[in-house]
């Protein structure tokens, strides 16, 4: 055979070749695009449901920065949030359930002994979002109940007051009555307040506490500690919610006035728990946001919102810093304390509150 004709032959060859690829990359493209998803039964379900109802301990705004996200990927899904304390989250949804009328789909709260309840009672399904593997292992405390973010509790102070002091740690704070003389922070009562507590107190005991005492005002809530402190009631609130973050950044008024920290000394982690219920009248659209919250593009909108993202060696894109990885970063991970699900911390609680309220009043 002459030179030309292998030329001649090897080109034939190369192009039938190439149109058996393209041909095969077709059909596989066909057939991947008749295929359906892992949550294609769940979104066509959705389309027929009336939208999730949630009862959550999420500040408002930060519970809406990441439903409009959430939003984006699912526009017809209707979230309407209750923003409850936790006692009502669980005790509403129990009544409701028990009189067969229509109640919450989702649960979310920063309650680890409300959740054990919950977890024995029955109230959650055992649905298991997709991804669960690339978490830390305390992402799911029973099955259904997951740790929708691990809330690290931050130092949120009045830098106008302060000027150039930053407040790096609980212990700095007790140990300067002269700068730090009032203070505000979270009763005992509180269950957010319970956890964070408790877990400072596992890690450097009641000392600092003791030493703060009567400078502290508590309340029940983190928009009433910004109030005070923005006002100048307090220079400080220590061991408060990480929401305060969003609300800092997003309030311009807070923005002047206010900034926050991690504390240094031992930052305890107040795991926001979450599950689909049992009774959900739109299951199918709770799964979704359960879905949602763990995917990657969940995890960005978890963080953007002030929450805490917290997906094993994930990054956000946009430079957020609201993640575990960070908390890590700059407290160092063993002066991190995270708050599990356990009937221990239950058992724990009367105790440790009957000696809080002899330190505090």
């Amino acid at each position: 055979m002459s030179g030309k004709s292998i030329v001649r032959w090897g080109a034939v060859a190369s192009l039938v070749l190439a149109a058996a690829v393209l041909a095969a990359g077709v059909a596989d493209a066909r057939t991947s695009a008749k295929k359906p998803g892992p949550l294609a039964a769940l979104i066509k379900q959705s389309r027929g449901e009336s939208g999730i109802v949630v009862y959550g301990n999420p500040p408002a705004a930060n519970f809406n920065a990441l439903v409009d996200r959430f939003h984006y990927y699912y526009p017809w899904i209707k979230v309407t949030e209750y923003d409850l304390d936790d006692n009502t989250i669980f005790s509403k949804y129990a009544s409701e359930a028990a009189q067969g009328v229509r109640t919450a789909d989702l649960l979310i709260a920063s309650a680890p002994n409300l959740w054990v309840y919950a977890a024995r009672k029955g109230y959650v399904q055992n649905f298991t979002p997709q991804d669960l593997d690339k978490y830390p292992s305390f992402v799911k405390q029973y099955p259904g109940v997951y740790v929708m973010s691990p809330d690290p509790a931050i130092i949120v102070y009045n830098k106008l007051l302060l000027k150039d002091k930053v407040p790096t740690s609980v212990a700095a704070i007790a140990s300067d009555a002269a700068t730090y003389g009032k203070l505000t922070g979270y009763t005992v009562d509180n269950t957010f307040g319970y956890t964070g507590l408790y877990g400072y107190v596992q890690k450097k005991g009641w000392s600092n506490l003791q030493t703060i005492a009567k400078r502290l005002k508590p309340t029940t809530g983190v928009g009433s500690q910004l109030q005070l402190v923005a006002q100048g009631g307090a220079v400080a609130a220590y061991l408060t919610s990480p929401t305060a973050r969003f609300t800092i950044k997003n309030n311009s008024q807070f923005a002047q006035i206010l900034d926050w920290t991690y504390a240094t000394d031992a930052t305890p982690i107040v795991t926001r728990g979450i599950g689909v219920t049992k009774k959900a009248a739109s299951p199918a659209s709770a799964k979704l946001f359960l879905d949602f919250v763990y995917s990657k593009a969940g995890q960005l909108a978890m963080c953007d919102a002030g929450f805490t993202a917290f997906r094993n060696d994930y990054v956000p894109s946009d430079g957020c810093t609201n993640t575990l990885a960070d908390v890590y970063k700059k407290v160092g991970q063993k002066n991190v304390f995270v708050a599990g699900f356990t009937q221990k911390f239950v058992n724990d609680r009367p105790a440790f509150a009957k000696r809080w309220h002899g330190i505090f009043g």
